[in-house]
């Protein structure tokens, strides 16, 4: 770690792999990302970074049609920063190591457009758009997707998608895992 000891302790980096799905390595990179943020004056693990200084150090963020939701996710104080604790978040949840059952469990925060906690007709059909961005659906062909998936993953029938039902659903696709993840 060489220099890092003052910024971060073992003790610390040990309770950050302790408390997320990374590697020591892993974190150090993340570390090493906001220090190059911060130039490294005035460091803390809270301090909060402008949206668009950390989408341009991670382009595993630059280009995901779920950027804005990803980072509206992770932001632990909703304003459009974040902290390297969030990013920690972040990085752990999309990593591979990361349990299916909480990616999905994020996995819903993020599909859950108007964080009404339920996924909806509407929902679904905004994920539709932004999936195929350059190969624009038809209307009658995402109401179709949006009808068989809510006649699949909706088990009480309620017209939409409660957290259980989708983590559950999540849990019966192998590739969900792969796809909800992202090195760095």
């Amino acid at each position: 770690m060489g220099s890092k000891t003052s910024i971060i302790t073992n003790e610390q980096l040990e309770e950050y792999v302790e408390l997320t799905y990374l590697n020591k390595s892993e974190i150090i990179y993340i570390l090493q990302k906001c220090l190059a943020l911060d130039g490294a004056r005035d460091f803390s693990f809270t301090k909060r970074f402008p949206e668009p200084d950390v989408v341009d150090l991670f382009p595993q963020l630059k280009h995901n049609p779920f950027r804005d939701r990803l980072l509206y996710v992770f932001s632990s104080e909703n304003d459009d920063r974040f902290s390297f604790e969030d990013l920690l978040d972040l990085f752990s949840v999309l990593s591979d190591k990361c349990p299916l059952a909480v990616k999905a469990t994020w996995a819903f925060q993020l599909y859950d457009f108007d964080n009404d906690n339920l996924i909806t007709k509407e929902d679904i059909l905004m994920l539709c758009d932004r999936l195929t961005k350059h190969e624009s659906l038809e209307d009658n062909e995402k109401q179709n997707i949006a009808d068989l998936l809510l006649k699949e993953i909706d088990l009480q029938n309620n017209g939409n998608i409660a957290e259980i039902e989708f983590v559950h659903a999540m849990s019966k696709m192998p590739e969900f895992h792969q796809t909800f993840s992202c090195r760095i």
